[in-house]
Parts: structure tokens; C-alpha cells; sequence
């Protein structure tokens, strides 16, 4: 049980699809030859094992912070499938569990360079001029580099984005009003699309394709409110410099 709840733990909270969390906990457990139920909501992981006198056991795990972390979701993905074919002893699948759980993440710098050269990408896409995609680069840092210092504050994420939504906007104008060549909307449009839900819409999705219709709502809530904080920041910091004109 506790290898099986870290494994769909560490899964769940790094971004991974209901069914693939409820498979991987299945899978472990049926490896070591226990009968288990899971039951997995993006907050939540419910396990129910039954032993061999046919007494229940039952453990619940709440989850209160989520992001996206691809080569996490993989590692415990695989060692699920090792596990199933070798069955290594219980302390050496937890030790592998925490090390994939405490694995060096990608770094401040490397995440702000990331940042910023998506901007650039994205507005070279949405046919912005050269300009303009240097100006969104040194304005999706600095809204980045915001979000980031909020999150560090332990602020809840709908704060975060509504400050990079209004630290672009505002930025994106006084680039505007320096150098009328630029184009704001593109500017605007390369800096935001980082921050965009993909993988939690596109989860949603899956989720509801599985069945796990719960699940599914709850996350395509979620990501249609991160949207609307984030256009609303937007919103909010032309409208005040619209009407200091």
C-alpha cells in the first residue's frame, strides 16, 4: 500500500491522467498479488486493498499542489512495468520512489531562458516582426520571473497568473508607447501563451474519454479559470492604460 500510494502520488502531482495514476496503483499491487481498488479525483487518491482472510485495508491521501513534470510521470510509469515482470523487494522500489521524488528539478535560470524563448517562438508564429519578438522575450521573463516570486511566497495560482497577465499587459503598452513600430496584441499573444493549460485541458480530455467524468470537469474547470485569471489580468492592465490616454 504505501509504495502504491507514493507511486500514484507522485504521478497525480506531477500532472499524469486518472486512468494512468488508477493503473499504475493497480498494476503494483496486483504484481505482489493483492487484490486492490483505486479510486483517484486530481485532489485525492483513495486505495482499498483487500488481504487473504478478506479483511479490507484503506488509505487516503490528499493532494494539495500540482504541475506539470513529464520525466517523473515516466520513470514511475516504468518502473510500475519493471516491477510487474521482476517484483523487487518493497524497500528497494521506495527508495527508487524517492529518488524520482526528489530528483533535481529544472532550475530557476534554465526555466526564465525557457520562458523567454517560447515567447520569441510564439511570436514569430503569430508573425510578429523581429522586434517584436525580442520585446516578448524580455517581457515574458520579467512576467515570469513575478510569477515565480509568488509562488515562492506560497501565494495559490490564480493570484500568480493574474499578476503575469497584468505585469504583461502593462509592459507590453509601455513597449508600445516607447516604440509605436512594435505590434502589442503579438507581443501580448507570445508572452501569455506560456502560461496556457495545454496539458490539463488536453488531460481533461482524456479523462472524460476514460470515463472518469469527475475528473474531467474538475480539470477543464480549472484550466478555463486559469484562462480567465490570466486574460482578465490582461484585460485589466489595458483598460487602465487606455483610460490614462
Amino acid at each position: 500500500m504505501n509504495i502504491a500510494m507514493k507511486a500514484g502520488e507522485i504521478m497525480l502531482r506531477s500532472g499524469a491522467e486518472i486512468y494512468r495514476v488508477e493503473e499504475t496503483i493497480v498494476r503494483i499491487c496486483e504484481s505482489y498479488g493483492v487484490r486492490c481498488e483505486s479510486f483517484v479525483l486530481p485532489t485525492g487518491i483513495f486505495i482499498s486493498m483487500v488481504d487473504d482472510k478478506g479483511g479490507t485495508n484503506t488509505a487516503f491521501m490528499r493532494i494539495r499542489d500540482r504541475k506539470v513534470d513529464l520525466t517523473s510521470i515516466d520513470r514511475v510509469n516504468s518502473l510500475s512495468r519493471r516491477i510487474q515482470k521482476l517484483r523487487p523487494d518493497f524497500d528497494i522500489v521506495l527508495r527508487e520512489l524517492e529518488e524520482i521524488d526528489s530528483a533535481e528539478k529544472h532550475s530557476f535560470p534554465v526555466r526564465l531562458a525557457a520562458t523567454g524563448i517560447g515567447s520569441l517562438a510564439f511570436t514569430l508564429l503569430f508573425q510578429g516582426s523581429l522586434y517584436d519578438s525580442i520585446t516578448a522575450l524580455a517581457i515574458g521573463c520579467i512576467s515570469y520571473l513575478s510569477k515565480e516570486i509568488l509562488t515562492r511566497k506560497g501565494l495559490f495560482l490564480f493570484l500568480e497568473n493574474l499578476l503575469a497577465g497584468l505585469v504583461t499587459g502593462f509592459l507590453s503598452t509601455a513597449a508600445v508607447n516607447l516604440f509605436p513600430v512594435l505590434d502589442g496584441y503579438k507581443i501580448i499573444i507570445g508572452s501569455i501563451l506560456m502560461y496556457l493549460p495545454g496539458v490539463l485541458i488536453t488531460n481533461s480530455i482524456k479523462d472524460a474519454l476514460y470515463g472518469d467524468l469527475v475528473a474531467s470537469m474538475t480539470r477543464l474547470g480549472e484550466a478555463i479559470l486559469t484562462v480567465t485569471v490570466l486574460v482578465a489580468g490582461v484585460a485589466i492592465a489595458l483598460l487602465i492604460c487606455a483610460n490614462r490616454r
